[in-house]
Parts: C-alpha cells; sequence; structure tokens
C-alpha cells in the first residue's frame, strides 16, 4: 500500500511498548541548543518510515507495524510544534495568502495519511503471517490508551478529531472493533489450537 494513495483517499506479549518522547532538534553532542525551524526532512523520514509502516501490514507483520506506527505517532505528538503540524503556525510564518493556504494544505494531508495508516492497520490486524506478529487483546488495550494519551496531548493544539489533527473517535472505534473480534476469536476456543 503507498502511502501517497492514503494521502489522496481519506515487550514479551504483550511487546507493544510504552513510548519514551523523542524531541526532533534536540542538541547534538557539540551543540548548546535544539533546533527551532522545522526541518522538512524530519517530515519526510516520518513518512518514509509510514511507508514501511503499509509494507509491513502487506507482509503480515502485524505487531511490528504497530510497534512503529506508535512510536511514530509518539514522535509526532511529541514534536508537532517543531515539525510546523500546528494549525496556526502557517498563518504567522507564511508571507503570502496562498503560501499560507499551501502549508495547511499539507499538514492536512500529512494528518490524513497518518490517520489513514492507523486506520488501514487496524483494517488488516487480523492477518498476521504468524502467531508472535498477531496483535492480542493486551496489545488492543494499550493501544487504546496511548490513543486518549495522544489526543489529550493534541487536543491544546485543537488537533483532535479534526481533518488536522489526530482522528481519535475513528481510531478508537476500530481498536473497539479489533477488541470485539479478538473477544469473539478467543471465547470460540479456535485460540487454543493455534
Amino acid at each position: 500500500m503507498d502511502i501517497n494513495r492514503l494521502l489522496v483517499s481519506q515487550p514479551t506479549t504483550p511487546h507493544l511498548e510504552v513510548c519514551t518522547p523523542t524531541y526532533l532538534g534536540s542538541p547534538t553532542p557539540g551543540s548548546s541548543s535544539p533546533s527551532t525551524v522545522p526541518s522538512s526532512s524530519e517530515l519526510a523520514a516520518i513518512q518514509e518510515e509510514l511507508q514501511t509502516v503499509l509494507e509491513y501490514v502487506d507482509h503480515g507483520m502485524i505487531l511490528k507495524s504497530f510497534d512503529t506506527l506508535s512510536r511514530l505517532t509518539d514522535i509526532i505528538v511529541t514534536n508537532c510544534e517543531q515539525l510546523g503540524l500546528v494549525s496556526d503556525n502557517a498563518a504567522s510564518t507564511s508571507t503570502t495568502k496562498s503560501t499560507a493556504s499551501q502549508e495547511i494544505d499539507q499538514k492536512a494531508g500529512f494528518w490524513t495519511g497518518l490517520n489513514n495508516c492507523w486506520l488501514f492497520a487496524f483494517s488488516h490486524y487480523a492477518n498476521a503471517r504468524s502467531q508472535d506478529q498477531q496483535l492480542k487483546e493486551p496489545h488492543l488495550h494499550h493501544l487504546h490508551n496511548s490513543v486518549k494519551t495522544w489526543a489529550d496531548a493534541l487536543e491544546k493544539y485543537g488537533l483532535v478529531n479534526y481533518e488536522m489533527g489526530l482522528w481519535e473517535q475513528d481510531i478508537l472505534e476500530a481498536i473497539e472493533v479489533c477488541l470485539i473480534s479478538a473477544s469473539l476469536f478467543s471465547s470460540s476456543g479456535v485460540d487454543d489450537l493455534l
């Protein structure tokens, strides 16, 4: 699955780890202060990794895809201002109305791509190629809590459940569908056969 198509269309067991915030532009050895200018290369690197997530999903590496997607989302949420993903940055930094509009469209496209990546991954969560790549109930509960935490952090920027920002409600609904499916699957005894 190509991330560009998504942009156009709208530890043990459990393995998903709690992400330690990663701050972009942190001082590197020998430098004294973090970078405050968002780098297009940082966004490009994140988009490249989102493409990798889609490839993991396509290859049945479900747990790995959610590990990577969680890590990337944590980086995005923690650094949304530095990445220039906050809605009011464009108006204040752009010299023309048309440039501001383009920046807003790019930001909205980035958020749409991230959200569609989550929804695509959840729509394929049952397609794990092996048992160790399956997403189990504890993983889903962890993801549910993570999404709520990310939404709480983004709320102050107005980046929740709008065109620009995290689609908390849609993602939580996708998790709930997976939880219902996982619950039915395990209660049917089929899980014991694996």
